[in-house]
């Protein structure tokens, strides 16, 4: 690819129901659409506090779930999701390498790891720092986005 990665891509768009009319952009700049509900309703959330708060949370409410399906893309060896608010700035071949080769892809050196720790063997799931999370000087540290 252009990229410069040495991996291929297809881009996926899951986009909500109500989402449909806006997305026809996404689609022209080569996303498949994939058109799905929430995966679970609101009044199906067992706990009370999830339930009851969801639906005003953030900027999405229980649409944020929306994200999940990405696990069901079983027909790829790697799934990326990514917000419509990230930027990758270069490849992630090293990630993919550790993921597919596992514990004895050279590549594992070239990826940090929180806290000092030991990379598992097995890499099924990656997080990044979500700077939009960031409040400068305020001494909290950075978030996290799964």
């Amino acid at each position: 690819p252009s990229c410069g990665s040495r991996y291929d891509y297809k881009m996926i768009a899951i986009v909500h129901p109500g989402a449909i009319e806006c997305s026809k952009q996404l689609e022209d700049l080569g996303y498949e659409l994939l058109v799905r509900d929430v995966p679970v309703p609101v009044e199906e959330i067992q706990g009370d506090f999830l339930r009851e708060r969801v639906v005003n949370n953030g900027c999405c409410g229980e649409k944020e779930f929306i994200k999940l399906w990405a696990y069901s893309l079983m027909d790829y060896p790697v799934v990326v999701h990514l917000d419509l608010d990230t930027m990758v700035l270069k490849p992630m071949d090293n990630l993919f390498d550790a993921m597919l080769d596992g514990p004895t892809s050279a590549a594992r050196a070239n990826i940090p790891v929180m806290f000092g720790e030991d990379m598992p063997d097995v890499v099924d799931a990656y997080f990044t720092r979500d700077y939009n999370m960031a409040h400068p000087g305020s001494g909290r540290p950075v978030g996290v986005q799964g």
